[in-house]
């Protein structure tokens, strides 16, 4: 049940942000009638779909990549690859200041981050045998 929690949730995932990212590109020009409106389903709806896409779904393919060839300790591998994707926004951002580009790039890893970590959880609740305990056994009598 778990596992296939885990796939729903994963399938659910790259089809929301599949989706996310054509449906919600931010297009502004001189026809745009409401921009007040795009700016907040940038920031609502965009914006966590990019972060999901690149903290959390990106990571989880390229772990699974680079397990088969190379196993890093725990905790590198997720670092590596935070510094690498925040590295690429900083410079991605189209933004005047370049003292706000950092918390920018903080506050969006934060719903990416919160994805992975729920991703994660799930994917080691699947893969953890399932036991079997029998209610007659004396550890579980008082139960």
């Amino acid at each position: 049940m778990i596992r296939f929690c885990y796939f729903l949730w994963t399938g659910l995932s790259v089809v929301w942000c599949a989706f996310g990212l054509f449906a919600f590109w931010p297009q502004y020009g001189p026809g745009q009638e409401f921009p007040l409106f795009q700016d907040i389903v940038t920031v609502m709806l965009f914006l966590p779909t990019v972060s999901m896409l690149c903290y959390s779904l990106l990571l989880q393919a390229v772990s699974r990549l680079v397990a088969a060839y190379w196993n890093p300790p725990p905790g590198v591998l997720p670092l590596v690859c935070y510094v690498l994707v925040s590295c690429l926004l900083l410079f991605y951002l189209n933004h005047k200041s370049i003292s706000a580009r950092p918390p920018l790039i903080l506050l969006l890893s934060v719903p990416g981050l919160l994805h992975y970590w729920i991703s994660t959880m799930l994917r080691i609740l699947a893969s953890v045998p399932k036991t079997h305990s029998d209610p007659r056994d004396e550890d579980h009598k008082f139960l």
